[in-house]
C-alpha cells in the first residue's frame, strides 16, 4: 500500500521524520517496505503490508496508528475512537441480506441533492499523490475514506433503482444465479456463479455490484445523479477470495475484505463518508439503514510473563511488557504475572496468545533480541535402516568418484499411470532408473571439456514404481568421455559391487548401456539393524561456490614445438596472458619429444557468462596466443 507522508501528518501535531526515517522504522518494526518516491511536495512510501495485517494496516488511519507506537507519539485524533452520532432512519430504503454469514453487515445512507462535479484541489491532489485517478467529487469521497480508514465503500445512483408503489426502494444482497451476468464499471462483462455473491436492486432484482469486489453499471454515478445511496458494509472475507480468484478480478475492495476487516468498522467509515460527500457535494444527508446483527465482543486473551519471555527469549520484567502494552494502547489487567488482554477491535488478527507475543517482540525491537539456541533434552535420533544405508552408499560412490544426480520421477512408460499427468511424456511413474541415469549421462557428456573429466560418473538413489509397489534402485553410470581410453564396464561392475561389499551386501550386478541398476530393498533387509548414525565428517571450511556461465562454450586446440629445456608451464603462462579473462579452463592431452624438441598440446576452454561467444572472438583470441608463441626463438605453433 502507498501512504502519504503529509496524509499521515495529519494525525500528528510534533513534525513526524523523513520518508526515509519512516521506511527504516517500518521496516524493522512493522511493513517491508517496497520504495521511498517524492511526489510534488509529499514524500509516498510504499509499504507492503502482509495479510496477519491488512485487516487493519490497509490504510492512512492503521499506519498511523502503528506510528504512533513505534515513536511513543500520541495521535491527535483518532476516527476509529470517536463517537458515533445518531442517526435518523432512511424512510425509503430497505436492505435485505440472504445470508448473514456471507454479509455480517450492510449499511446503506441516502443522501440527496448532490451535485456531481471535480473534486476540490485537496482532495484530488490526496488521491493522485497515491496513484488514484480522480474521477468526481462522490467516487473521490469513496476512495479518499477507504484510503484513511481500510473500509470499502460505494455509492449508487439512487433514481436508477426501482421503487415499489410506497416509493420503497430495496438493497438485497444474494447469491448470484447460474448464468447471471453483469456489467461492472469499466465495461467488462462477468459470467457469475451461485457462489458469487451480488448487491442488486430488491424491487428489480437486477445486480447493482459483485459484492466486496467492484460495482456495475446499472447504478453509475453520472453527472445526471441528485440522490445517492451510500455503501459501507462487511462481506465474508472467504466468498471475496474465491469470486476474486475464480472471476480473476482483483480491486482495493477485495483486497481489503479478503483479509476480514472488523464487522464494526463500517459505521466509523459510514459517518466519515456521509460528511465529506455533504462537504463535497452539497448534499443533505437523509437517513441510513444498518442491516447488523451484533456479535459478541472478544475475550482477553491470557499469556504469562514466563511465555512471552520462553517465545522470544528475553529477560522482559513485568514493567517493560506494561509499557509495551500501554503503548499499543491495548486493555489488559494483571493477576501475578498473568496478562489478560484485549486488542483493539480492528486487529482482528490477534486471537490467541502467541499473537501477543509477537506483537511484544516487534515493539521491542526483534534487533534488540539476542540470538540463543535452544536448550532440548537429548534425544538419539531413531536411525532409519534404508537412510544408514544409503548414507553409507552416497559416501563409498562419491570416494570412487562419482557425482549424485536426481532424475525426473514421471517419464514416457510406465505401468503406474498418472491420472492428471503433466504432459503427455511424463505421464507414468518409472519403472527404473536406467532411463534418466543415461539421458543424465549423454547431458554431462557434452559438457565434458568445460569440466575437465576423463569421464562422466554419476549415481542415482531412488524410487521406482511397478504394479506391486514401490522399490528402493541404486543406478550407476560411467561414460569415458571421447579420447580417453579404458574398460569403463569392469570398472564400473568393480566400483559397483565395491560398495555394495563395503556395507555388507551382495548382488549379482551387470552393465547395460553404461549403466548399472541394483534393487536395494533386498539387499538392506538382510543387514544389521543399525543403533546410530555414524557422525558425520566436518565440511571443508575452504570450499566455495562457482557459478557457472548459461553460455555455451567453444572448445579449440593448440599444439607449440619448443626447446626440450622449456617446461609445459612457461607455455601454460603466455597461453593464459594472451587469451584473457574468456579462456576458462586448459587441459594438456599430448607431449611429444624429437629432435632436442618437444611439442606439447592443449585443449583450451573459451566462455562468457553474459554471452555467446562468436568464431570471430574466439579467433582472434587464438590469434593473440599464436603470435605470441611463434615471436619466441626456437618456438612454433603447429
Amino acid at each position: 500500500m502507498k501512504v502519504s507522508r503529509k496524509w499521515l501528518q495529519t494525525y500528528f501535531d510534533e513534525e513526524l521524520p523523513s520518508a526515509e526515517e519512516l521506511a527504516e522504522i517500518f521496516t524493522f518494526h512493522a511493513f517491508e517496505v517496497e520504495g521511498v518516491e517524492q511526489v510534488g511536495d509529499d514524500w509516498v512510501i510504499d509499504v507492503d503490508v502482509l495479510p496477519n495485517r491488512s485487516s487493519d494496516a490497509l490504510s492512512h488511519r492503521g499506519v498511523a496508528r502503528d506510528l504512533a507506537t513505534l515513536l511513543g507519539k500520541p495521535l491527535n485524533h483518532d476516527p476509529l475512537r470517536e463517537n458515533l452520532p445518531a442517526w435518523p432512519e432512511a424512510p425509503d430504503l430497505e436492505v435485505e441480506i440472504e445470508d448473514r454469514a456471507l454479509c455480517p453487515r450492510y449499511m446503506g445512507a441516502v443522501v440527496r441533492g448532490v451535485k456531481i462535479g471535480p473534486s476540490p484541489d485537496w482532495l484530488v491532489e490526496a488521491l493522485e499523490t497515491l496513484g488514484q485517478k480522480s474521477i468526481n467529487n462522490i467516487v473521490d469521497a469513496t476512495n479518499y475514506v477507504m484510503l484513511n480508514t481500510g473500509q470499502p465503500l460505494h455509492a449508487f445512483d439512487l433514481s436508477l433503482l426501482e421503487h415499489d408503489d410506497d416509493g420503497v426502494r430495496r438493497i438485497k444482497v444474494r447469491l448470484a444465479k447460474e448464468n447471471e451476468k453483469i456489467t461492472t464499471l469499466t465495461g467488462e462483462s462477468y459470467d457469475l456463479a451461485p457462489t458469487h455473491q451480488l448487491i442488486v436492486d430488491g424491487n428489480a432484482d437486477a445486480p447493482l455490484a459483485i459484492a466486496g469486489i467492484k460495482g456495475g453499471k446499472r447504478a453509475e454515478i453520472t453527472e445526471g445523479t441528485v440522490d445517492v445511496i451510500l455503501e459501507s458494509a462487511n462481506f465474508n472475507y472467504v466468498s471475496v477470495r474465491l469470486a476474486s480468484r475464480e472471476l480473476k478480478l482483483a480491486t482495493d475492495a477485495s483486497l481489503r475484505f479478503q483479509n476480514d476487516p472488523s464487522v464494526r468498522l463500517p459505521a466509523f467509515a459510514m459517518r466519515d463518508l456521509i460528511k465529506l460527500v455533504e462537504e463535497v457535494s452539497g448534499g443533505k444527508f437523509v437517513g441510513v439503514v444498518d442491516a447488523y446483527e451484533r456479535r459478541s465482543e472478544y475475550e482477553p486473551i491470557d499469556v504469562t510473563l514466563t511465555e512471552i519471555n520462553t517465545v522470544l527469549g528475553t529477560t522482559l520484567s513485568i514493567d517493560d511488557v506494561e509499557k509495551i502494552l500501554v503503548r499499543l494502547e491495548w486493555e489488559f489487567s494483571l493477576d501475578g504475572e498473568e496478562f489478560a488482554v484485549t486488542s483493539p477491535w480492528e486487529r482482528t488478527d490477534i486471537n490467541i496468545k502467541e499473537d501477543v507475543i509477537e506483537e511484544i517482540g516487534r515493539i521491542y525491537g526483534y534487533r534488540d533480541l539476542t540470538g540463543t539456541l535452544p536448550s532440548l533434552p537429548y534425544e538419539p535420533a531413531v536411525v532409519n535402516k534404508n537412510q544408514y544405508y544409503t548414507d553409507k552408499l552416497r559416501e563409498l560412490l562419491a570416494d570412487a568418484g562419482y557425482s549424485e544426480v536426481i532424475t525426473y520421477t514421471l517419464q514416457d512408460k510406465g505401468e503406474v499411470e498418472i491420472v492428471n499427468p503433466l504432459a503427455s511424456d511424463k505421464a507414468f511413474m518409472r519403472m527404473s532408473l536406467k532411463q534418466g541415469i543415461g539421458k543424465a549421462l549423454d547431458q554431462n557428456a557434452q559438457n565434458g571439456p568445460l569440466l575437465g573429466l576423463d569421464a562422466v560418473k554419476i549415481f542415482e538413489i531412488g524410487t521406482v514404481f511397478n504394479k506391486k509397489g514401490e522399490r528402493l534402485s541404486l543406478g550407476v553410470g560411467y561414460r569415458p568421455l571421447v579420447g580417453k581410453q579404458g574398460k569403463a564396464d569392469n570398472a564400473l561392475l568393480e566400483d559397483v559391487r565395491a560398495a555394495i561389499t563395503a556395507i555388507g551386501g551382495k548382488a549379482d550386478v551387470k552393465v547395460e548401456n553404461g549403466v548399472v541398476e541394483v534393487i536395494l530393498d533386498n539387499i538392506i533387509d538382510l543387514l544389521p539393524e543399525p543403533d546410530h548414525y555414524d557422525t558425520p565428517l566436518p565440511w571443508d571450511v575452504d570450499a566455495r561456490y562457482t557459478r557457472w556461465s548459461q553460455y555455451p562454450f567453444v572448445l579449440r586446440d593448440i599444439a607449440v614445438w619448443v626447446p626440450k629445456e622449456i617446461a609445459a608451464e612457461a607455455v601454460v603462462d603466455i597461453i593464459k596472458e594472451q587469451a584473457g579473462g574468456l579462456l576458462i579452463r586448459e587441459e594438456q592431452f599430448d607431449t611429444f619429444e624429437k629432435d632436442e624438441r618437444v611439442s606439447y598440446a592443449w585443449h583450451l576452454v573459451f566462455q562468457a557468462d553474459d554471452r555467446t561467444l562468436t568464431d570471430a572472438e574466439v579467433n582472434e583470441r587464438m590469434q593473440a596466443v599464436t603470435d605470441a608463441l611463434n615471436v619466441k626463438e626456437g618456438w612454433d605453433v603447429r
